[in-house]
């Protein structure tokens, strides 16, 4: 795992379709372009405060299975290069975690390294290698944070897709091809089958 420049990825990103949607000093959201073949799939965790209302096209999943459920995402579509983008601001990020992510130390050496990137929102790139600590960290964020400014936006380089994480227990999917948005779909509706790659990529990889 590395920072890299919010600039950097930026120029990589657009591209894509990403775009900001909305930007505060206390919130950055994200999402992509709106196009025929764009799409967003909701999530929420079936113990969300409002989930009893949400319509059928909601997926519902358990909180506890949503981190295993990204992951298994990631290594669906073979991507090869993942940011994590803040939200709020790192400093935020690392203090609602701390205490849920204590015992992973490659973790602790991010967090002890993050002098320049605190108040930041350079995006943090995970590799395959570190993966379950994407995993990890989705998981302590839906557990232990509080507020829109703990959640973060999961996104990549050559494949059109942005995952929004917020501690609610609300998931935003956005993709930017309807095949893409199927393969999505799929994990989402059957994750425990899904943790491996496909023998074919769904999308081309990252």
């Amino acid at each position: 795992m590395e920072f890299v420049s919010f600039e950097d990825a930026w120029r990589l990103l657009r591209p894509l379709g990403i775009e900001v949607v909305s930007q505060s000093e206390n919130e950055l959201r994200l999402s992509i372009s709106e196009s025929p073949q764009s799409s967003c799939i909701d999530v929420a965790s079936t113990d969300h405060a409002q989930a009893k209302s949400f319509p059928s096209e909601v997926v519902q999943l358990d909180r506890k299975q949503i981190g295993d459920t990204i992951e298994a995402i990631v290594h669906k579509l073979r991507l090869t290069q993942v940011y994590v983008i803040p939200i709020g601001h790192w400093r935020q990020l690392f203090e609602a975690v701390a205490a849920g992510m204590a015992t992973n130390e490659q973790w602790r050496a991010i967090d002890s390294a993050a002098i320049v990137e605190l108040n930041t929102r350079d995006p943090l790139l995970f590799v395959p290698a570190n993966f379950h600590i994407l995993r990890d960290l989705v998981r302590v964020i839906l557990t232990a944070g509080t507020a829109p400014v703990h959640g973060i936006s999961i996104t990549t380089v050559k494949t059109p897709l942005l995952i929004e994480i917020v501690p609610a227990g609300e998931i935003s999917v956005f993709t930017a091809r309807t095949e893409l948005a199927h393969v999505v779909r799929e994990v989402l509706l059957h994750p425990h089958g899904s943790a491996k790659p496909s023998a074919t990529p769904a999308t081309p990889k990252d």
